[in-house]
C-alpha cells in the first residue's frame, strides 16, 4: 500500500487551518494558565538581559522553552505577537510530530495503513490540539522525545552501530532534559538498555552505556558550568526538583494530588520559603520528603497507588475538567486509545524486543510520576506512543473488514 504525498499535504493543511481556528477563535489572544505567564516573562528577561531568570531564581526550571520563545520576542518585540507566533510555530511542530510518528510506525511495523492512521490521529487528537495552543513546554518536549525515538529506530536499522544516529539519539534526549528534566535519569541508560534487550551482549552494552554517559556529560556541561558559576556548587538540573517530591510526599497529601493550596503543610512551606537561597530551599524540601517516606512507608505506597490511578485516569482529575464535554472528550479519545494500547501490548508480545525502548520509556515515566506527582498533563508524551502502538490493531480491523 502506498499513500501519495499529496494526501499528507492536504490533511496537514486541514489540520493547520483547524489549529488556527482553535488558537485564534476558541482561545483568547492572551495567556490561559499562570505557567504561560512565567515562560513569557523568562523569554522577555532573556532578551532584555541576556540571562535566564525565573522571577528571582536562576535555575527554577530548565531553560530551553524560554530560549525558544525568546527568539520570537526578539524578532517581534511584542508579547502579543510572541503569543501569536508561538502558537503558529507549535501548530507546525504538531504536524512535524505526526509526520515523524508516521515514519517511526513504518520502521517498527512495516504497515503503511497503520502509520497513516497514526499520522491522522496525532494531528486531531484533542489533547495535542489543546496544548499546541498554550505557551507551555509540552509541545516542545513531546517533539524532542519523538525526534529521539525516530533516531533510535534509525539506529536500530543500522544494527546498533556507534554512528550519527546514536549521537543524535543521545543529543535529543538531552535536548528534552533542557526543556524539562523529567528524563534526566533515563537519558544515559535508554540506548544501552534497548541494545541489551535486543542483543544480550554485556560488553557491547557496557560500551554503549559509557559512550552515552560521555555524550550526556558533554551535552549537559554548558548548563552545569553555568550553574556552578552562579551557585558555587554542582546543580545538575533545577533548584525545584524537590518541591514536587515534597508536594507528592508529605503528611497533608492524602489523595495523591498536586495542589499547593491544600496538599502541603503551610507551616512547612512558609518556614522553608524564608530560607531564601534556592539551592538550600530545594535541599530542605528534599529532606522533608525523604523524612516522610522513611517514617511512613505504608502511606508512601498508598500515595503511589493513588498517583498511578491519577496518571492513567481516563477522566481528567482537575475539578472543572472532570465533567461536561471535557469528560466525554477524554473518554472518547484517550479512553479508546488507552484500551487499544493495553490490547496492543499483548498482541505485540512477539515484537517486544523491537518495542523495548518504548516500553522502557513507559516504565520509567510511570515510576517517576508515582514517586513524585502525577497529572494528565505529565502523561502527554506517552499518549503519542499509545497511539503509535494502537493503530496497527485498527489497521488489522480495517483490512479484515475490507477483504472479508
Amino acid at each position: 500500500m502506498i499513500i501519495e504525498k499529496k494526501y499528507f499535504i492536504y490533511i496537514s493543511l486541514i489540520a493547520f487551518i483547524f489549529y488556527c481556528a482553535v488558537n485564534f477563535i476558541y482561545f483568547p489572544l492572551n495567556t490561559i494558565f499562570s505557567d504561560e505567564i512565567r515562560f513569557i516573562a523568562e523569554a522577555v528577561k532573556l532578551v532584555e538581559t541576556g540571562e535566564f531568570w525565573t522571577g528571582n531564581s536562576r535555575s527554577w526550571e530548565m531553560p530551553f522553552t524560554a530560549m525558544t520563545y525568546s527568539i520570537f520576542y526578539f524578532i517581534f518585540q511584542s508579547e502579543d505577537l510572541l503569543i501569536i507566533s508561538v502558537r503558529v510555530f507549535q501548530s507546525l511542530l504538531l504536524i512535524f510530530q505526526a509526520l515523524l510518528l508516521y515514519k517511526i510506525s513504518v520502521k517498527i511495523f512495516n504497515d503503511v495503513l497503520a502509520a497513516f492512521l497514526t499520522f491522522i490521529v496525532i494531528l486531531f487528537y484533542p489533547f495535542f490540539v489543546y496544548y499546541q495552543a498554550l505557551l507551555l513546554s509540552e509541545t516542545l518536549f513531546n517533539t524532542s522525545i519523538i525526534i529521539t525515538f525516530y533516531f533510535i529506530y534509525c539506529w536500530y536499522e543500522s544494527d546498533f552501530k556507534i554512528n550519527k544516529y546514536f549521537i543524535l539519539s543521545n543529543l535529543f534526549l538531552v535536548v528534552s532534559i533542557y526543556i524539562k528534566a523529567t528524563l534526566s535519569l533515563l537519558a544515559p541508560l535508554l540506548l544501552a538498555s534497548f541494545y541489551f534487550f535486543n542483543k544480550y551482549k554485556y560488553k557491547n552494552t557496557l560500551k554503549i552505556l559509557l559512550y552515552s554517559i560521555l555524550l550526556y556529560c558533554i551535552f549537559l556541561s554548558p548548563w552545569w558550568i553555568r550553574n556552578f558559576n552562579i551557585f558555587n556548587t554542582f546543580v545538575p538540573f533545577t533548584t525545584t526538583s524537590a518541591l514536587n517530591l515534597y508536594l507528592g510526599n508529605n503528611p497533608n497529601n492524602l489523595g495523591g494530588g498536586n495542589d499547593w493550596s491544600k496538599d502541603v503543610d503551610e507551616s512547612v512551606v512558609q518556614r522553608i520559603s524564608k530560607i531564601g537561597n534556592e539551592v538550600k530551599v530545594n535541599q530542605a524540601y528534599k529532606e522533608e520528603a525523604i523524612k516522610f517516606i522513611k517514617e511512613n512507608p505504608e502511606q508512601f505506597i498508598k500515595l503511589a497507588i493513588m498517583k498511578l490511578r491519577r496518571f492513567y485516569n481516563i477522566v481528567p482529575n482537575a475539578e472543572g475538567f472532570n465533567q461536561g464535554y471535557y469528560k466525554w472528550i477524554s473518554i472518547f479519545s484517550y479512553g479508546i486509545i488507552f484500551i487499544l494500547f493495553l490490547i496492543s501490548i499483548i498482541s505485540n508480545i512477539k515484537n517486544s524486543k523491537k518495542l523495548s525502548s518504548i516500553y522502557i520509556l513507559f516504565i520509567y515515566y510511570t515510576l517517576i510520576h508515582i514517586v513524585v506527582i502525577a497529572s494528565l498533563r505529565y502523561r502527554l508524551p506517552l499518549e503519542s506512543f499509545m497511539i503509535l502502538l494502537s493503530m496497527p490493531l485498527v489497521s488489522k480491523i480495517v483490512k479484515y473488514k475490507r477483504f472479508k
